[in-house]
């Protein structure tokens, strides 16, 4: 199982957003859809998950490079309006850290996943509202 981000959004934030949109007429979700598919909100993303993993200074031969200092992620923007993270099968063990239940060596329940996308959410919001005014 591998791990994966999804962001929140309150229901104030949602009307508020229903209201731009709206207000930019039919194809705004093309533009948000477009901003979301693109490699710099992946990056984004990515890079705000990265900045919350786990660091174990193990090591021993054929270990893969740690998460922390690898590219550990693939984006998955095959749905409509959403942009999905996910971990590449080598790095699916961050499903125990992430979710997973504590144990002698492991602490789980850390939802850097979560956090990360959360992390992100404005400042794609913001791509997202520069790219829709600048299409006025």
């Amino acid at each position: 199982m591998s791990s994966t981000a999804f962001a929140s959004i309150k229901a104030d934030e949602i009307d508020s957003l229903k209201e731009l949109l709206e207000k930019f007429g039919e194809n705004s979700h093309k533009t948000i859809n477009e901003v979301l598919h693109s490699e710099e909100a992946a990056n984004i993303v990515e890079d705000n998950i990265s900045s919350l993993l786990p660091f174990s200074n193990r090591n021993w031969k054929g270990k893969a490079t740690p998460a922390s200092q690898a590219h550990p992620f693939k984006s998955d923007n095959s749905e409509l309006l959403t942009l999905i993270i996910k971990t590449k099968k080598t790095y699916n063990y961050l499903y125990f850290p992430d979710d997973g239940s504590n144990t002698k060596n492991h602490q789980g329940n850390q939802h850097f996943m979560k956090r990360g996308a959360d992390a992100s959410v404005s400042t794609i919001a913001q791509l997202c509202a520069g790219l829709l005014t600048d299409t006025l």
